[in-house]
């Protein structure tokens, strides 16, 4: 402690003063009468207070007042450092407050995102966003196909945003029209003014409104796993979706609410002439059947009864003759 040492270190500081010349440590700690702990306590006192100087080997004393004024110009020159150091500190903060974070913000709200799984804040998000559209809604819908009344409920909001003036675009997929009653559904959308096109595969669930807004619905690695909605606003991730959606559009083909159903022999299903598309395009059954979301077998069966009405012996020239005669669905059917 402070004031064991302070009586070492003034004993050692007056035998220093009492010899007049320097000497060393040891020459000190016997003229003071101090063993060698009390004389390293002594010395690093004296240290501290700017007391004694090292000249070489030796000891010198110096003087109270000369150590005093020693410790106060140290003291200003530290203060001194303190004071430039506050005011760079400062500066430093107004940048980072007033310049840099602003801009930083300013480029984080170009991306937005909130997640929604509670199903009453799910089902107000989407009221709220179809009924705030104004321009243009384009969605997407891989499927599963929706319970009737959930196709009712969306019937009656799509009619609502026509009535308004907005452009409705939606895609859905060419498997889903085999089911009867949602091709009555698809056909009421058309009736209503909704642009509807059908394609093989859509990568997943997703809503766009005004350019402006994308809404993800569910999982797309689960297919139906609406558990969650993500709503992202920003246009650095919106511009993206965007020219997805576009491309799925222009690679699809119109809705016909006049498309033969699957009920003579000579006729194509929907379904068939996904199968023709995707086998003239050189894809295998188990690529094909991914695409359609079916079982390899559904796709094999389809395979079969096109090569009999083909006369083809093998898939290879089934998929050539397809190939040279693009107009044979058009012969057996209007596409989709």
């Amino acid at each position: 402690m402070q004031d064991d040492d302070e009586i070492p270190a003034l004993a050692l500081y007056q035998a220093l003063r009492a010899r007049g010349t320097a000497a060393s440590e040891a020459e000190l700690c016997k003229a003071a009468g101090l063993d060698p702990d009390q004389a390293e306590r002594g010395r690093r006192r004296l240290q501290r207070l700017g007391l004694i100087r090292f000249e070489g080997d030796v000891l010198e004393p110096v003087d109270p007042d000369t150590a005093l004024s020693r410790t106060m110009d140290a003291y200003h020159a530290t203060a001194a450092a303190q004071v430039r150091t506050a005011a760079g500190l400062q500066e430093l903060t107004d940048s980072l407050l007033t310049v840099y974070r602003p801009a930083v913000a300013r480029e984080a709200s170009l991306v937005e995102v909130e997640y929604y799984s509670e199903p009453r804040k799910k089902a107000r998000l989407l009221r709220e966003l179809d009924s705030t559209v104004r321009h243009t809604s384009d969605s997407v819908h891989p499927g599963p196909v929706a319970p009737v009344e959930v196709l009712n409920a969306s019937a009656r909001q799509d009619e609502e945003m026509i009535r308004r003036g907005v452009r409705n675009r939606t895609l859905y997929p060419q498997s889903a029209v085999q089911i009867s009653a949602f091709n009555r559904h698809l056909r009421e959308l058309s009736e209503l003014g909704v642009e509807v096109r059908l394609i093989d595969h859509a990568p997943y669930d997703m809503i766009i409104y005004d350019g402006q807004v994308a809404c993800f619905r569910g999982d797309p690695l689960v297919p139906g796993g609406a558990s969650l909605i993500v709503v992202v606003r920003g246009s650095a991730l919106i511009q993206a979706q965007i020219a997805v959606f576009e491309d799925l559009w222009l690679r699809a083909v119109p809705y016909e609410p006049s498309a033969p159903s699957a009920t003579g022999d000579t006729e194509l299903t929907p379904q068939e002439r996904v199968v023709i598309r995707l086998l003239a395009g050189g894809l295998s059954d188990d690529q094909i059947a991914r695409k359609m979301g079916v079982s390899r077998r559904t796709v094999q069966r389809a395979v079969t009864k096109l090569m009999e009405r083909l006369g083809a012996s093998s898939r290879f020239e089934a998929g050539f003759k397809l190939a040279q005669d693009p107009d044979f669905t058009r012969s057996r059917g209007k596409t989709a």
